[in-house]
């Protein structure tokens, strides 16, 4: 079943399909090694387009998407909006019973990725293998028919996962307008304009390079760099042969370069990292290493991006994210027991008001909810503070939330996958560092004779895509609980 049709011009994917329409730039696509031009790129649409309908693609239809960095990810994206279709995108290293729980949780009848995945197609009714433009090759495939499409019917609306600090990952819905109000934030906040060159390092499924390396080149006609097998080695080389100019990478690949050999960094206007807070022993390195200021971006699936820190002074760097962008509102609210919650002054939850906030959250039960205060404020569950000049801090979450290179993976969520495997009595998840300061997963699971490391590990390669799995598996006899039984988080392993 299904509810109302939403008919509010605000969901249209119109603004999107107009950008693409528009687009004038080219898309570099280095694992087939060839430029793919304007006229080319529209081909590529209207070929993708015809094949779907052709398949069975309706509107209101809900299609998962697990494709990498590439032409065909704007390529499918715009199709499948065509179509009025709404893509559901998530990383392409997805395993399939991930995927087929995201199609019985949200009412997904399809799925489109790469071609030739066959363990992806383990999981779908029907599968084919199209190509709609010579080495083109997709993946098509039928989930098992829904018994229940979770909400009101959405035509032509992207659907990106989101991991809150607490509860299972709920769907934030971006509709056109809030897209391009994001990459308009950007292309003026950071003067991007069809001159410039983007490589795409994260995912574009991923809303950091979703709305960075997708969107923005769209509404800008900037240029696109693109491979689905990224390594410093081949960054180098990049930098080396193309006119990049804005480069998105998160705080690791900074770490990367510091120990890799020389790269010519000379024709960039901007080096970003976001999806973690930036250390400044990194930045401070990086930048007597290369000459290079790193320049931290922080944005959230739900509000996109945020802010930019236009300079980063090497002195004062942990947490500085910049001023807001053109277009955002950002104010700071400490709680009134802030100084016995050990809080310095001035540190509160962040809150955001601007246009490219999403529509809402559809959650598993149907309803699509609306996580704002009355005057329009979103609380992003992070704690910071905003300096004199304008600057916002950050001082971490509110949540419990693990942040694994930039990607955010829930607890909860996968606990409750590791607590389904037989043999484990109960699990608790929770993040921990490495002497690097890497934030990584790991769990505390107590198991039955029989069940070990070896095999806890192989059913979370099955069932979780790569980042959600525990680096660091810790088995014991019980979990340490409180008379209460609550878990006492201070003595886990």
């Amino acid at each position: 079943m299904s509810g109302p049709v939403i008919s509010d011009s605000i969901w249209s994917a119109s603004p999107i399909l107009d950008a693409v329409e528009n687009y004038r730039g080219s898309i570099v696509d280095l694992d087939a090694g060839r430029v793919i031009s304007a006229e080319e790129f529209a081909r590529a649409r209207e070929a993708i387009m015809r094949t779907f309908r052709q398949q069975g693609l309706a509107a209101g239809d809900r299609v998962l998407v697990t494709i990498g960095n590439g032409p065909l990810f704007p390529a499918v994206l715009a199709a499948l909006l065509t179509c009025e279709a709404s893509p559901l995108l998530v990383h392409v290293m997805t395993p399939s019973a991930e995927l087929a729980r995201y199609s019985k949780r949200f009412g997904v009848k399809w799925l489109v990725g790469f071609g030739g995945d066959t363990q992806v197609a383990s999981v779908l009714k029907s599968a084919a293998q199209l190509e709609p433009l010579a080495g083109w090759n997709l993946l098509w495939g039928a989930f098992p028919e829904p018994s229940v499409v979770p909400g009101p019917e959405l035509k032509g609306v992207p659907l990106h996962p989101t991991s809150g600090s607490t509860g299972l990952p709920k769907i934030a819905l971006r509709p056109g307008f809030a897209a391009m109000e994001e990459a308009r934030h950007y292309a003026e906040t950071m003067a991007i304009c069809e001159d410039d060159c983007l490589f795409a390092i994260p995912p574009m499924s991923h809303a950091y390079g979703y709305g960075l390396t997708v969107m923005t080149p769209l509404l800008s006609g900037a240029s696109v760099v693109t491979t689905a097998n990224f390594s410093i080695k081949k960054l180098g080389e990049v930098l080396r042969d193309y006119p990049v100019t804005v480069l998105p990478m998160v705080p690791a690949h900074i770490d990367m370069l510091l120990f890799g050999g020389a790269i010519d960094f000379g024709r960039l206007r901007w080096l970003l990292t976001a999806g973690s807070m930036m250390p400044r022993r990194s930045a401070v390195q990086f930048r007597k290493k290369t000459g290079v200021t790193v320049c931290p971006l922080y944005g959230t699936t739900e509000t996109g991006g945020i802010s930019v820190a236009t300079t980063a002074d090497g002195e004062d760097v942990d947490g500085r994210v910049g001023p807001p962008m053109n277009g955002v509102k950002v104010c700071v609210r400490p709680p009134a027991d802030a100084e016995a919650q050990g809080l310095e002054s001035g540190v509160g939850k962040v809150h955001i008001q601007n246009s490219s906030m999403m529509a809402g959250y559809l959650d598993d039960q149907g309803a699509i909810l609306h996580p704002w205060d009355a005057d329009g404020w979103f609380e992003t569950g992070d704690l910071g503070k905003i300096a004199s000049d304008g600057v916002i801090h950050l001082r971490g979450r509110t949540g419990e939330m693990i942040n694994v290179l930039g990607l955010k993976v829930v607890p909860c969520e996968v606990e409750e996958t590791i607590a389904a495997m037989p043999g484990v009595r109960e699990v608790k998840v929770y993040g921990s560092r490495l002497a690097s300061q890497a934030e990584i997963v790991k769990a505390a699971i107590a198991v039955d004779p029989g069940v070990d490391e070896l095999s806890i590990r192989a059913y979370c390669e099955e069932h979780l895509v790569y980042y959600k799995r525990p680096q660091a598996i810790a088995l014991v006899d019980a979990l340490p609980r409180s008379p209460a039984g609550k878990i006492v988080r201070d003595q886990l392993p």
